[in-house]
């Protein structure tokens, strides 16, 4: 029950991050490379405001996460800026904006989260888990049945035709960019809550992580191809190999070099299938 619980703690902030990134990814603008940043500057604002309970701090933190992705959707989608620039140019004004908050500090929170951090709904299921299916759930069900999930597919798939047709494309991307932050930063409230402190390294495993949750998943590095559940599910996978390597006493750097080299068979066969239907 121990080790079941230990890869559901590993799944459920980097899933959440990268249900939310794969919005990102469908809609055809590769990934948000803020994603640690954002969930950082999050946590610590969850943190910080603890005091008047978890839930409204919760809230606090993802409003800055979604804040934090609508302005680099205004970038990205309206403005047309490379989504990799200006998400790392983002990345480096949220970094800036934290440390002179916290002059590089980790905040210690004055309230009890550990409800969020640390329940469990029974043994070997924690709370965060829950919560990630629960997301997963919601966020699919939008994706498949909304308008706006329609035009995410189609706007990855093909952007000129998309535009032609009339369709949101620009409000789309701007859209999924929102979705993204507002999930990193609920991805760091996760982490956040298991100790009760933030700074800013709290976050930065996420983009790697989130990322190649998305891409082992299977979703389309092009755009249109894939579902939200896939992420989750790619962040399952990566965390029970993490898990296994753990389990056979493998140092940190061979459980990077193995995650890599999935990341790596991914992308390889993603791209020859992607030329054997072109």
């Amino acid at each position: 029950m121990t080790n079941l619980a230990a890869i559901i703690y590993s799944t459920a902030a980097i899933g959440t991050g990268a249900i939310g990134l794969a919005a990102v990814t469908l809609c055809g603008e590769l990934f948000l490379l803020s994603t640690g940043a954002t969930a950082a500057f999050a946590a610590i604002v969850f943190v910080s405001s603890l005091g008047a309970g978890p839930i409204p701090a919760s809230m606090a933190a993802v409003a800055v996460g979604l804040i934090s992705g609508c302005l680099q959707g205004v970038a990205i989608g309206p403005l047309r800026c490379n989504p990799i620039i200006a998400s790392i140019a983002a990345a480096s004004v949220i970094t800036g904006i934290a440390s002179l908050l916290t002059g590089g500090r980790t905040i210690i929170g004055g309230g009890d989260a550990s409800w969020l951090g640390l329940g469990v709904l029974f043994p070997g299921l924690p709370h965060q888990g829950v919560l990630l299916v629960v997301a997963t759930l919601a966020l699919e069900l939008v994706v498949q049945r909304s308008r706006f999930g329609r035009e995410l597919r189609l706007v990855g798939i093909n952007r000129v035709a998309a535009r032609v047709a009339g369709l949101r494309t620009r409000t789309t991307v701007l859209m999924g960019c929102t979705l993204a932050g507002g999930a990193a930063a609920a991805a760091g409230v996760l982490i956040a809550s298991q100790s009760g402190t933030a700074n800013l390294l709290i976050g930065s495993d996420l983009n790697f992580g989130a990322i190649a949750a998305v891409l082992v998943g299977g979703i389309g590095i092009a755009g249109g191809r894939g579902r939200i559940s896939d992420a989750a599910f790619g962040a399952l996978f990566l965390a029970i190999i993490g898990n296994l390597l753990l389990v056979k006493n493998l140092p940190y750097e061979a459980q990077l070099a193995v995650k890599g080299a999935a990341v790596l068979l991914s992308v390889t066969i993603g791209a020859f299938l992607g030329g054997k239907r072109r």
